[in-house]
């Protein structure tokens, strides 16, 4: 199997084991019951500013409603199940626009001293905020991997030939999502995250879409790759390409 066929088998694979937990052991409601189930068990710090048994049986009863709150419940379901089944056409043409338009005007913009490096190590960094900027590398002695999505790739990153350029704005990728927070308002999301404490369940739904995200992307570079390599910037015969948070864990997305 060619590096590409591996890297979209890895990429279906995590986002279908992702669905199949969002859609069982960690739905909405099993993990708020998870959290129920385990409240009693939380060491809690004494602290002169809260009354720490007050704080406790708001939380509790915060847990409780969430719990009972089927509408919310079913609305989350809902977006996980939009996601499986939205339209691709719209997402794909504005991968094909940006990944262009970006590309080229990065082309343009490349310093002179560095006219000696040659792309081959490709990353798209997302924060917090829906859009990417592009960080490009040259490691001659980059051997491929394919990553899992919970370790770092050790390159050489002296050699660079561009770092946070670029804006690739994810909002057609999380488009239901973001529909989704701006409904629910900052003080219910904040409800909700806090209750699930580390879980942020919320930002995990964020973190399926942009995996969606990153397969869609691999299916654009499929029809797009030509395209790209007209790009009037110096590329090595393999130019690997990646997703991820900043300063996080990379996933493949393809080998162009």
């Amino acid at each position: 199997m060619n590096k590409n066929n591996l890297i979209k088998e890895n990429l279906k694979f995590h986002l279908d084991n992702s669905f199949r937990l969002f859609n069982n052991e960690l739905s909405f409601k099993n993990a708020i019951q998870e959290a129920l189930n385990n409240f009693d068990n939380i060491t809690w710090f004494s602290s002169s500013d809260i009354d720490i048994e007050s704080f406790k049986e708001s939380s509790k009863k915060e847990l409780k409603e969430l719990l009972n709150d089927n509408k919310l419940h079913s609305e989350i379901q809902n977006l996980i199940n939009e996601l499986q089944n939205r339209d691709k056409r719209t997402i794909q043409e504005n991968i094909e626009h940006q990944l262009v338009d970006n590309l080229t005007k990065i082309a343009l913009d490349i310093p002179e001293e560095r006219n000696d490096f040659k792309l081959n190590l490709l990353f798209l960094e997302h924060d917090y905020y829906p859009e990417a900027c592009f960080c490009g590398f040259d490691d001659s002695n980059y051997k491929f991997k394919l990553l899992s999505g919970q370790e770092y790739l050790k390159f050489d990153y002296q050699k660079e030939l561009f770092n946070g350029v670029g804006l690739f704005n994810y909002e057609t990728i999380l488009n239901e999502y973001l529909k989704y927070i701006e409904y629910l308002g900052e003080e219910r999301v904040d409800k909700i995250n806090e209750a699930l404490g580390a879980g942020a369940y919320l930002e995990e739904i964020k973190k399926l879409f942009i995996l969606d995200g990153y397969l869609e992307m691999h299916l654009c570079f499929e029809r797009i790759n030509k395209k790209i390599r007209e790009i009037k910037m110096p590329m090595r015969n393999e130019v690997f390409i990646f997703g991820n948070e900043h300063d996080c864990e990379q996933l493949n997305i393809y080998v162009l």
